[in-house]
């Protein structure tokens, strides 16, 4: 007898939709094992998953999500707050946490805020309201309303692109060595005198952060850092060219110029390129993130390659972790590389 299908119906009748026992039919496997293919993958085999997968996708099979969480008191689903999503790096490390997540059976619900609005306590009582398992929030500046929610609602949460935090776990990196590095090899190319171009650290720990370990590391090499050469500004290709003509505007004796991130850096070189400034011959530029397009900018882009991706992947398993009830897995700081190209060169003259 024909196996019943979501396209197999009665003349008159609305078609029935396949069913968990039509599933374990075709892939010639229990029901149970239907289930724990689609809500824990990981307690299965490869070929077992592929072979039930293979069914619900030939019969059109959609799981009751409602009834498995009332069943199970489990959504397997995540929240995660990450302002200015889109103009950022933050894509690379959400999709790391999503892959994550997923390879386990679990959904990420992403709430994508402008900064403004990111640590609006609504935004996490919505999702705790859709009965998300646990929640991912950038960085350890929340407000305490935030904590006594999670606490009240005992979920288990991360901070993403943090470094310590007494509230909670964290993954992140030291962005003081990060800067460290940086200003020492321009330092080793007899640079003496350093402009910055800053995001903006109006309620942006991840901004401020980088700016003191820039400052902290360009007094410890005795360099100098004129007030008039930090220019402070949003992120983006054309925040970075308007910031750099404003530095060159300000007319400080710069030699080298560091940028927040690689957006800056891109419309920074480009700026330069427009006013008929040789990289790296009469100024070098050098940044932060090591994004896709840093080396192929003319010049390549020194920066510092930041663990962006394993941000995402170390908190995805620090979550699956506590929802287990297992002991979280270690989280120290992940380390930082200064990859040196062509846009960084001897100070000129």
């Amino acid at each position: 007898m024909p196996l019943p299908s979501s396209s197999a119906a009665v003349p008159g009748t609305p078609p029935r939709s396949a069913s968990l026992a039509d599933v374990a039919a075709l892939a010639g496997v229990s029901a149970g094992t239907v289930s724990r293919a689609l809500s824990r993958p990981d307690m299965l085999s490869e070929a077992t998953r592929t072979r039930v997968l293979a069914a619900a996708e030939r019969l059109g099979y959609v799981a009751n999500g409602a009834a498995r969480a009332l069943a199970m008191r489990r959504t397997f689903t995540v929240g995660a707050i990450v302002p200015r999503f889109g103009r950022s790096s933050f894509p690379t490390m959400v999709q790391a946490l999503e892959a994550t997540l997923a390879a386990a059976g679990y959904t990420l619900l992403l709430s994508a805020p402008e900064r403004e609005r990111g640590h609006d306590p609504a935004l996490l009582r919505a999702l705790l309201e859709r009965g998300v398992d646990a929640v991912a929030l950038l960085g350890a500046d929340q407000p305490p309303a935030m904590f006594a929610a999670l606490a009240a609602h005992r979920r288990p949460f991360v901070l993403l692109w943090a470094e310590h935090s007494a509230e909670g776990p964290c993954v992140g990196f030291d962005e003081a060595d990060a800067g460290a590095q940086l200003i020492a090899h321009l330092a080793g190319l007899g640079h003496r005198s350093i402009g910055i171009l800053s995001g903006s650290t109006v309620d942006n720990e991840r901004a401020q952060r980088r700016l003191r370990g820039l400052t902290a590391a360009i007094a410890r090499h005795g360099l100098q850092l004129h007030p008039a050469a930090v220019v402070e500004t949003e992120t983006g290709f054309a925040q970075g060219f308007a910031a750099m003509q404003a530095l060159r505007a300000r007319r400080t004796p710069v030699t080298a110029v560091v940028c927040a991130n690689d957006y800056l850096a891109a419309g920074a070189l480009s700026a330069l390129d427009q006013a008929g400034v040789a990289v790296p011959a009469q100024m070098s530029v050098a940044s932060f993130n090591d994004n896709d397009f840093s080396a192929f900018l003319h010049p390549p882009l020194t920066t510092v390659r930041l663990p962006i991706q394993e941000i995402g992947e170390q908190a995805g398993r620090l979550l699956l972790a506590s929802l287990r009830g297992d002991a979280p897995p270690g989280n120290p700081l992940l380390p930082v590389t200064l990859v040196v190209r062509a846009s960084t060169g001897p100070a000129p003259g």
